[in-house]
């Protein structure tokens, strides 16, 4: 028994260790990475972020004030080889590389007609991602986007990457997940795979930490628009706190400020409104009930879009303040620490945040596989020549179940 004990003493000491150093042996390549979401995650997480690549000139100067050691590549990703990347973050093979990729999803979102999604030229850059995995041969990755990609019309592309990726070796797990299962407080459903081309390595998906408590209590409840936001000082529509520059509304019109009042606080919209405030395109109209409405207080918020500022493009009022969210509130929203900095106007800010993955689901992606690859190390240390019974997790092409086989 003593024995037995010693044993597992030595293997938890021996994990430990690895869980400390694996993340030395990395460095993250960023492509699609906007203003640094899944980057503040992985960092956190405590990986390197060593490259990045955006051709959005505002989110990339927010990248480069936030990651000041990482190589930002402001530009088309089309004109940049796997071994320019390489060589700007100093990787001496792909086997250094983790690499991270949240292609512009717009062509595959569900809120586009289908021949707009089908001619969609940005549905070419998931190719761009397959492209850089070919030429850098990365040790494993994380992809993230919209649903869209894994089914409908994307689907035939979608199976399409999972083939070219199981040809080029990796094992691959992927989900449509909902953030707030993950500890986000907002209803943002996307699709997360995970993949390595470590055939040992026993991959897994994230698992949720969160549950809707209507359905669940099994894990925590989802947090909400009140635990994210409720500390802010209030401020009136177009006002910007002094000692917060994020914290500033978009201006409303007097029309706009009379809708407001007349919305019901913590979730109304605008079927409340008197007759005299009702648009004309909705007069007879009872659908896109969100568009002025209010966020509600004890929920998880929407999805947090480009147009998040702007009591017009979606319930994206505040619960009780006659105004849009704030900037500051987006934010935080969608788990951007305070101290993180957003360079451009208005506009623009509104714009990557919409766009950006929440940091919190990168760092708990970022986890997920660094534990596996821990565990991985730790066993082979324990046990160097021996060969041991082991299941690999791979994805299943056509309908995304996780499924073993054991070796």
């Amino acid at each position: 028994m003593q024995g037995i004990i010693i044993k597992i003493y030595l293997y938890s000491q021996s994990k430990m260790r690895y869980i400390n150093n694996v993340n030395n042996n990395f460095g993250v390549i960023d492509l699609f990475s906007g203003c640094g979401g899944s980057a503040v995650g992985f960092e956190k997480a405590g990986l390197p972020i060593k490259v990045a690549v955006d051709i959005d000139k505002h989110a990339s100067e927010s990248f480069k004030i936030n990651f000041p050691n990482a190589e930002v590549f402001t530009n088309d990703i089309s004109y940049i080889s796997g071994k320019e990347l390489m060589k700007a973050g100093k990787f001496k093979n792909g086997n250094e590389v983790i690499l991270i990729a949240c292609p512009p999803c717009q062509g595959f979102s569900n809120a586009r007609r289908n021949s707009e999604r089908l001619t969609d030229p940005r549905n070419k850059l998931i190719y761009e991602f397959l492209r850089i995995v070919e030429e850098i041969k990365p040790y494993a990755f994380v992809l993230e986007n919209v649903p869209g990609l894994a089914k409908n019309v994307g689907k035939p592309i979608f199976i399409q990457i999972l083939q070219r990726l199981q040809e080029l070796g990796y094992q691959t797990v992927y989900d449509v997940i909902d953030t707030a299962d993950y500890g986000v407080p907002q209803r943002r459903k996307r699709l997360v795979m995970l993949g390595t081309k470590d055939q040992k390595l026993r991959l897994t998906f994230p698992s949720k930490t969160n549950a809707d408590p209507a359905i669940s209590s099994d894990l925590p409840p989802w947090k909400t628009v009140r635990q994210a936001i409720d500390d802010l000082l209030p401020i009136k529509a177009g006002q910007k706190l002094e000692t917060d520059a994020m914290h500033m509304s978009a201006n409303l019109s007097e029309l706009n400020i009379k809708r407001m009042k007349q919305t019901p606080h913590d979730g109304g919209d605008r079927l409340s409104w008197s007759d005299d405030l009702v648009l004309e395109c909705h007069k007879n109209f009872e659908g896109h009930r969100d568009v002025y409405g209010r966020m509600r207080w004890d929920s998880p918020s929407p999805t947090i879009t480009g147009g998040c500022a702007m009591v017009s493009k979606g319930r994206f009022g505040h619960p009780e303040q006659n105004r849009a969210i704030s900037l500051r509130e987006a934010a935080r929203l969608q788990t951007f620490p305070d101290n993180f900095k957003f360079i451009g106007n208005f506009g623009q800010i509104a714009k990557q945040l919409g766009n950006a993955v929440p940091p919190l689901l990168g760092e708990i992606a970022a986890k997920t596989l660094l534990k596996s690859i821990s565990d991985l190390k730790a066993a082979k240390k324990l046990v160097p020549k021996r060969k041991i019974s082991r299941n690999i997790y791979r994805s299943n092409q056509l309908n995304g179940q996780i499924i073993s086989r054991t070796t």
